[in-house]
């Protein structure tokens, strides 16, 4: 009999060992490392286990030297703790299209023909034709929530509006239109986007190059991923305006002390952790 393992938004989905060796190759993890944890994973197996119990089991049965790929495993559920944390999502993908080619402005207000607009991110690429990108970033902090098609209704409005805008000399024109979140799409979403060559960057989508790619492509992990953080750490890092592992890389301890004011003993366990996960 299949076991059947609850998802995040409540459906259920028959156990796939598959899913659990893709994510874990791909956080760098060895085929044998992988195939152990899967075969422990499946020991403990029950009907109606989650995906949140399966992911925290994971993370546990990794071995101790394989720490940076239990860290990178815990890629989406870093850059949800992210918001609590203090990192705007919206600062955090315009680092992201920065590493991409892009030049960015966060939370600008523009005037449309009707109303005016605070864009989350106005990005302008860089090389290549010349684009001019309006963003929304739409940002959860809870599993099994997902961009749906109020979001992509919401977001397409804001851009004729400015548009219409610009036909009346209000303000400059824009190429496309973004929506980026964190989580998924829903196919009514990603169904209405297509139709309207609206850009979605979410999580696994496009599936060629969704936002979890693209981190992981320029190793562009956020300070909330590394295991030696707690909440007054995080705290202190946001002050600092140090959002990702690699700013722990590349400043000397002298300038980690002087921007967070945290001990040399607790920057030392953060620094160590980012090189592992780096490197």
């Amino acid at each position: 009999m299949a076991i059947k393992v609850v998802k995040a938004d409540g459906t259920t989905e028959e156990f796939q060992p598959q899913k659990i060796m893709r994510t874990l190759q791909r956080a760098g993890a060895s085929k044998a490392a992988a195939e152990k944890v899967i075969s422990e994973i499946e020991a403990i197996l029950y009907d109606g286990i989650t995906t949140r119990e399966i992911l925290k089991r994971v993370k546990v049965l990794l071995p101790k030297e394989e720490i940076e790929v239990a860290m990178r495993y815990d890629l989406k559920g870093a850059i949800m703790r992210m918001g609590p944390a203090g990192f705007p999502f919206e600062t955090f993908v315009s680092e992201v299209l920065q590493h991409y080619g892009y030049k960015t402005k966060l939370r600008t207000l523009v005037q449309g023909k009707c109303v005016q607009h605070e864009i989350d991110i106005i990005a302008e690429r860089t090389s290549g034709a010349a684009k001019r990108c309006m963003i929304e970033c739409k940002f959860h902090n809870l599993p099994g929530a997902s961009v749906d098609l109020k979001d992509v209704l919401y977001t397409y409005a804001r851009f004729l509006d400015l548009n219409e805008g610009n036909d009346l000399g209000k303000c400059d024109r824009f190429d496309e239109v973004w929506l980026a979140s964190n989580t998924s799409a829903s196919s009514d979403a990603t169904r209405y986007a297509n139709c309207k060559e609206m850009k979605l960057l979410c999580w696994r989508y496009p599936k060629e190059m969704g936002l979890e790619k693209m981190v992981e492509g320029k190793r562009l992990y956020p300070a909330t991923i590394l295991r030696s953080v707690d909440k007054e750490t995080l705290d202190k890092l946001s002050e600092a305006n140090l959002m990702l592992a690699k700013d722990l890389v590349t400043h000397n301890m002298n300038s980690l002390k002087e921007k967070t004011g945290l001990k040399e003993g607790k920057l030392r366990k953060l620094v160590s952790d980012a090189r592992r996960l780096l490197f």
